[in-house]
């Protein structure tokens, strides 16, 4: 039977027929093999931390198996405050505990006092219980989503349980949440921290020779090569950009590099960062004043900003650039032209102060120690292809 593109790649599910296996990095041991170990001991929180789309969660599909995965967002709990009122809702398990009306002493407040709390333990030891008995275990991915005082209360919550025998898995982004996590004092001792490190270009080429293998299709690996850097470190894009040669190959046995660079192209056809790029562009307001405009290298003309987000496109693309390569960056783009320093240092603390005030998908980078640091991989890959 002839496969098709859409069975052996897979961007949005688990990757059965392309799913790579890594080793952790300064062990012996695999990703896989560090998380069975993790939760195979009683008692402790398994806490994964590295760059998003990095397949954290397709690493807890392999490992846990999605029929014993119990899987919610961080974003859950921006609405849902009680952790296991949302858990419950979430199993379907009926969180409404029975309160005797007879005792006439109530006072409507100690009633609804009383419901309360006995919703509260109800919630908790039916959550446990279902757990246990079924063999699930609690995913919380995008864990850096919650409110600060959520993630505080969730740690909590979860330090408590892991004692009951209560599996959980804890997911989010480095430089994010370490303060309820990992700096948490009450979970020192309890906590099994995987850090995933970026794919590596020969780790991602994998992806596509394992894939195009088993479709009878032949790659040069020079194509392969550029393909995997284009994903910048991400399994979840490399699996999209083969995935999409296989609408543009038109039933073609070889892979050239025009295929390669127009699936790029069309990968970012349903990306939605056009309006991020377009806050990033603007700035603050102005006042009415136009900015300083700079001629570059290339034959455009940009300000600051739009400038700022023109090298960080530039290759290689880079998933955390320092003051000192961002400003030789900009050096190589306006050539004898002078930018102060500190003008882009503002710059940068300018969009920090903007991208705080706006939702999820708009939280792509980070200014942060004098690096900025792409939170979000597929957002540069736009920026790189897509950006005018």
């Amino acid at each position: 039977m002839e496969m098709k593109f859409s069975e052996v790649f897979k961007p949005g599910t688990y990757p059965l027929m392309t799913y790579v296996s890594r080793r952790s990095k300064g062990t012996r041991y695999t990703y896989e093999e560090r998380l069975e170990q993790s939760l195979s001991v009683e008692g402790y929180l398994t806490y994964i931390i590295g760059p998003s789309k990095l397949g954290k969660t397709v690493l807890c599909e392999s490992v846990i198996g999605q029929e014993h995965m119990v899987s919610m967002s961080g974003n859950d709990f921006s609405k849902e405050h009680d952790f296991w009122s949302g858990l419950g809702k979430k199993i379907g398990i009926s969180m409404t505990a029975a309160v005797s009306e007879q005792n006439a002493d109530f006072s409507e407040d100690q009633k609804r006092s009383t419901i309360i709390t006995k919703n509260y333990f109800a919630a908790k030891d039916k959550v446990i219980e279902y757990f246990k008995k079924y063999e699930k275990v609690f995913v919380l991915d995008d864990f850096h989503y919650a409110p600060p005082e959520i993630q505080y209360d969730i740690a909590c919550q979860l330090k408590e349980t892991i004692r009951m025998g209560f599996k959980a898995v804890v997911i989010s982004l480095p430089y994010r949440s370490d303060d309820a996590i990992r700096l948490n004092p009450d979970l020192t001792g309890r906590i099994s921290v995987i850090e995933m490190e970026p794919w590596k270009k020969e780790e991602l080429k994998r992806i596509a020779e394992m894939g195009f293998a088993r479709l009878g299709i032949a790659v040069d690996d020079k194509i392969i090569s550029r393909m995997a850097e284009e994903s910048i470190h991400s399994p979840q894009l490399m699996q999209s950009i083969c995935l999409n040669v296989g609408l543009l190959s038109e039933e073609s046995a070889k892979v050239t590099d025009d295929m390669a660079e127009e699936s790029c192209r069309f990968t970012c056809v349903n990306l939605p960062y056009g309006d991020v790029v377009r806050v990033l562009k603007e700035g603050p307001p102005t006042r009415g004043q136009q900015r300083l405009r700079y001629n570059l290298i290339d034959g455009s003309s940009r300000d600051i900003y739009s400038l700022i987000l023109k090298v960080m496109a530039d290759d290689p693309p880079i998933i955390e650039l320092g003051m000192e390569e961002l400003m030789e960056r900009i050096k190589n783009n306006i050539g004898a032209q002078e930018i102060k320093t500190q003008k882009v240092r503002d710059s940068l603390k300018n969009w920090q102060k903007i991208l705080e005030t706006r939702g999820m998908l708009y939280q792509v980078l980070e200014w942060k120690d004098e690096s900025i640091h792409i939170l979000d991989n597929v957002f540069l890959f736009y920026l790189r292809w897509e950006m005018e």
